[in-house]
């Protein structure tokens, strides 16, 4: 087995380092007050996208304390001021610098699944806990579980019998970790004693439907299921020349004509991620390459941007045209999942190429809406569904005021939702001007100009701006 100080420690990369200009901003909004009352303020109901008649709503100490009736103004009903909902969640993410953290931030996600945790990800939840930052608050996952198999021996934890399993198991309770995640290639044994002892300690098992595993038996014992794994193969564990017919092949048989991709699935969680399918499938249309989208990536990650940017650039254009068809019909199955009462979650696998932490999530919710999702399930995934998996909607700190504010009515559109006009962070009240200069720093940092890319804008403009594949190369 391989130890956690192994598999994770060693990737070990500071969130929140002193001195950074984003930090600095971060820790200044948390010296604001986190008592307020708002006036006229109409709620959106996840359920249903429908909005309540406008109360007053007061706010103590970074908790919501109650809703009271806005009075007449001039004998008359007082004019709504504010719409809000529940601040969204970001449920599948892979967060690796401030960057990302202000990129979620200014496009209302107040809270984040991280899907392979480190320590700084413990350290930057106990900042957000201490309210020395204005930080969203993670979730946060041990780093992979996987079977003697593993394509990643490096850098999982690999499991081969029980032992090694309550290992796992006693270390992430003792470092503070929120799930295991589990990968492609643990054995079924290993995996049903993981499932066992997991569960009799309290610990959520997430991540990917291990090929040993039927799906039905991860549907009951697992607490979510990423990128409809199980419903079709982890297609990027083969060699990319194969990897897209073998997709087709699957979206053409098996269980997708027996019984419905969405058998077995009512009340499961389920993560589709289709924004990341869509960027590894080399179309252009929907993902946009662009030079402004590769100098915003954390500099970490952009050999491999560039790499999927020259692949792109490469592709035979029917090619691009058959693959973004597959994960259309991606889409599809993500909307039959709804539809037999599976509950989707909005996740984005953000960290991964031309997949960005902020508006890579409304591109997400544009990809449920465009598989014919209502308006309501997409509330309802972006925030009811997401504070559940994570075991957050029961506890005392449900309350806390985590809020997203517009000026207008989204009138039942997502693409309304992409940019807020306020938000409420644990308390801590920023404006459409606070939104503006936190992602106009985050592109400075990035070295690009405030007028690089406009919040919630869900890709730069291209214009002027395309990549080729010299400049893909030369980054």
């Amino acid at each position: 087995m391989t130890g956690p100080e192994d598999a994770m420690w060693r990737h070990r990369r500071g969130l929140l380092p002193d001195g950074d200009r984003l930090v600095t901003a971060l820790q200044e909004l948390a010296d604001r007050s986190r008592a307020h009352v708002f006036r006229a303020v109409a709620s959106i109901d996840p359920a249903t996208g429908e909005a309540a008649a406008p109360r007053d709503l007061e706010v103590v100490d970074g908790s919501i304390v109650g809703w009271s009736p806005t009075p007449p103004v001039d004998g008359r009903d007082a004019p709504c001021d504010w719409y809000v909902v529940p601040g969204f969640v970001e449920a599948h993410a892979h967060v690796s610098s401030v960057s990302d953290l202000v990129g979620l931030l200014v496009h209302g996600v107040t809270a984040y699944r991280q899907m392979w945790g480190e320590p700084a990800h413990l350290y930057s939840a106990g900042v957000h806990r201490a309210r020395n930052a204005v930080l969203p608050r993670p979730w946060v996952t041990a780093g992979v579980v996987d079977g003697p198999a593993s394509r990643i021996p490096h850098a999982a934890t690999v499991v081969d019998g029980v032992r090694a399993v309550r290992q796992v198991v006693e270390d992430v309770l003792a470092f503070g970790f929120d799930g295991i995640k589990v990968y492609d290639d643990i054995e079924r044994p290993v995996f049903d004693s993981l499932a066992r002892e997991a569960e009799r300690a309290g610990v959520p098992v997430v991540g990917h439907v291990p090929e040993s595993v039927p799906i039905d038996v991860t549907y009951r014992t697992m607490r979510s299921t990423e990128h409809l794994y199980g419903i079709v193969p982890n297609v990027f564990r083969l060699p990319p020349s194969g990897r897209w017919d073998v997709l087709a092949e699957a979206l053409g048989r098996g269980r997708l004509d027996r019984r419905g991709a969405g058998a077995g699935a009512a009340g499961c969680f389920v993560c589709p991620t289709l924004v990341a399918w869509r960027a590894r499938s080399g179309e252009r249309r929907f993902t946009r390459p662009s030079r402004t989208a590769l100098q915003a990536a954390t500099p970490s990650r952009r050999r491999s941007w560039q790499a999927t940017a020259r692949d792109a650039l490469r592709l035979d254009p029917a090619e691009a045209l058959r693959r973004s068809g597959l994960v259309d019909r991606l889409g599809g199955i993500a909307r039959e999942l709804a539809e037999e009462g599976a509950r989707l979650l909005v996740g984005t696998d953000c960290g991964n190429p031309f997949v960005l932490a902020g508006p890579s999530y409304h591109k997400e919710v544009a990809e449920l809406s465009r598989s014919g999702l209502d308006f309501a399930t997409l509330l309802g995934a972006m925030t009811t569904n997401a504070y559940d998996v994570m075991g957050w909607q029961g506890e005392p700190g449900a309350r806390n005021a985590n809020l997203v504010f517009y000026r207008q009515h989204p009138d039942g559109k997502a693409a309304n939702l992409a940019r807020p006009d306020g938000l409420l962070v644990d308390g801590v009240f920023l404006d459409g001007d606070d939104l503006d200069r936190l992602w106009s720093l985050r592109l400075a940092v990035a070295g690009l100009d405030a007028t690089a890319w406009a919040r919630g804008d869900l890709d730069p403009p291209v214009t002027g701006d395309r990549l080729t594949k010299e400049t893909a190369r030369a980054g």
